[in-house]
């Protein structure tokens, strides 16, 4: 009876061992492990992180780009009105000057062909005033100087209209120091010269002064044909230079309104 209830014992106790058997250690997930599982996860993270980045890159500069064209339309804009203005300008000057150069020849033919009338002074007076007029051209740049001073030169990207606005304000630049020069000379020089003959005043008494000897001494006189002839020649080159930049206004009006209608 003893052995058969050892022997029960004995079974049961193997049963219980054979069931309970002992915890296996938990796993340690290295880096590289979780490496391997986890990357797939980690490269959708990166390329929507890049996607979002390049998505906002390009919205950003699809408004810089559309700020930008608006603003070179409102520049060119600009700058077609300052032409059209400088273009009326330049007519009234060359306009002016070409009377001047009239009267100024009108001149230099009595000087050279004297006649000997001293009826003729009245109308010689009339030459001398027309002479000593000073048409002036002052240029309408201030879109051209704001591009200039603010940056946004480089907002004119056609490389045709850029060298056209640089070579029109560069001579209307020249114009400008040619102008102040021959203020200076009939300033200085023929201004005092006639103010001693001639009255520059329509409502004067006597417009005249005549000078000793009448016109004939006075059309011999080498100062006198001297002074015309630098105002004469003052104004001509001028008006060269008018037309000039008259003819390069007209290229820039065309190419800017070609540039704006695009």
């Amino acid at each position: 009876m003893e052995e058969t209830i050892q022997e029960n014992e004995s079974v049961n106790t193997g049963e219980v061992n054979d069931t309970i058997k002992p915890l296996s250690p938990p796993k340690k997930h290295t880096v590289k492990g979780l490496i391997r599982e986890m990357w797939p996860a980690y490269l959708i993270e990166i390329i929507v992180i890049i996607l979002g980045i390049s998505i906002t890159l390009a919205l950003e500069e699809w408004r810089d780009t559309v700020k930008e064209s608006k603003l070179e339309t409102i520049y060119l804009k600009n700058l077609l009105a300052d032409v059209d203005v400088d273009l009326q300008s330049l007519k009234i000057a060359s306009d002016r000057t070409q009377k001047l150069l009239n009267r100024g020849n009108e001149l230099l033919g009595a000087i050279r062909n004297p006649v000997g009338k001293d009826s003729l002074y009245a109308s010689i007076n009339e030459d001398v005033r027309a002479i000593l007029d000073r048409p002036k051209f002052i240029s309408s740049d201030a879109t051209f100087s704001d591009l200039k001073s603010s940056g946004n030169l480089h907002l004119v990207k056609d490389i045709r209209l850029k060298n056209l606005l640089f070579a029109y304000y560069n001579e209307t630049q020249h114009i400008r120091e040619i102008q102040d020069a021959e203020q200076q000379a009939t300033i200085t020089i023929s201004g005092s010269y006639f103010m001693k003959l001639f009255s520059l005043d329509d409502q004067a008494r006597q417009s005249v002064i005549p000078p000793s000897g009448g016109i004939p001494q006075l059309l011999k006189s080498n100062e006198f044909e001297n002074n015309v002839y630098l105002r004469v020649t003052n104004r001509q080159e001028l008006l060269d230079i008018y037309q000039r930049t008259d003819t390069l206004a007209v290229s820039l009006k065309n190419e800017l309104v070609k540039k704006i209608g695009e």
